[in-house]
């Protein structure tokens, strides 16, 4: 909070408002870890250690190593891998491809991020992973499909890091398994040969993002049961001792996804809960909140 005002006073939210959320999301960070300096393997949220995650050590050396079948999400870990960077968009892409479609613990992929940036800070790092696996003091409120043209609509993203689909035309760039075998031939492209198949447990990405929600539903019932979830059905958590004020008893609520909160339901235009059902929403509705962000292109024009 010192530092906050020090910096407005300054002026520096006027100078530059991405400069000014950049060192306040750091300090939080900073403050996170010195409460809960078990936090990069550790949920915050202690009672989402009951999470039912996936082992599937395969499934995480391909994400690793951008082989996962998906074009968006492989080009942003082969930039990973080879420059030590990922824009930000892609970032978001590739961790909610691991925690909510392949539903494998967030932890594992902070410790692949803390190994392969070159700028890993253990407390962002942490807590960025924490909010992406729902555990941390934030949730990600958005979602991110492995598939979101949006975020890379000229195509030129995935055609750099993945070049072995640079001769595929744009329409079937990020979904290439949609492509006619006389398009993957005329491009030179055999699947499961040059270009991996998709990883089996995300080939339905509807299914597998359902499967992810049952896991947290499920265990939402159980810290309801123990006085962690209040009668708004936003989850309560443990405060460290002079970490905050105006605590309950001890424990402080926290943001929760509205659709937690709803146990799963959504929300329709007349303001009534629908249940989930099998039909994929759409892409550029589910992103709208990262567009806001610098685009896949504008990270290219910069990196020349």
């Amino acid at each position: 909070a010192h530092m906050a005002n020090r910096l407005e006073k300054s002026g520096c939210e006027a100078a530059s408002k991405t400069l000014w959320r950049r060192l306040v999301w750091r300090d939080l960070a900073y403050w996170q870890l010195h409460h809960w300096p078990r936090m990069p393997t550790q949920p915050i949220r202690r009672f989402y250690e009951e999470h039912e995650w996936r082992e599937d050590a395969e499934a995480l050396e391909r994400w690793k190593r951008g082989r996962t079948g998906f074009p968006l999400v492989d080009a942003g870990m082969r930039e990973l891998w080879h420059t030590g960077w990922m824009q930000q968009n892609a970032r978001m892409c590739c961790a909610l491809f691991l925690t909510e479609y392949l539903n494998v613990h967030w932890a594992r992929g902070a410790e692949w991020f803390h190994e392969t940036l070159f700028d890993a800070d253990l407390a962002i790092n942490s807590m960025m992973w924490q909010n992406a696996g729902k555990s941390g003091l934030d949730q990600w409120n958005f979602t991110v499909g492995p598939t979101a043209k949006s975020l890379d609509p000229s195509g030129d993203y995935v055609r750099r890091w993945v070049p072995e689909l640079k001769r595929l035309p744009k329409p079937f760039l990020h979904a290439p398994w949609e492509a006619t075998e006389a398009v993957l031939v005329e491009a030179g492209l055999s699947l499961g040969e040059n270009y991996p198949h998709r990883i089996s447990a995300v080939a339905d990405v509807a299914s597998a993002k359902n499967r992810n929600l049952q896991a947290v539903l499920k265990l939402r019932e159980k810290a309801k049961r123990s006085g962690f979830v209040d009668e708004n059905g936003y989850d309560l958590i443990k405060a460290p001792r002079g970490s905050c004020r105006g605590s309950n008893n001890g424990k402080v609520r926290v943001f929760t996804k509205p659709e937690y909160r709803r146990n799963g339901q959504k929300k329709t235009k007349g303001g009534q809960n629908q249940k989930r059902g099998k039909k994929r929403p759409k892409v550029g509705k589910e992103t709208k909140v990262v567009l806001r962000q610098l685009s896949l292109e504008e990270a290219l024009r910069m990196d020349h």
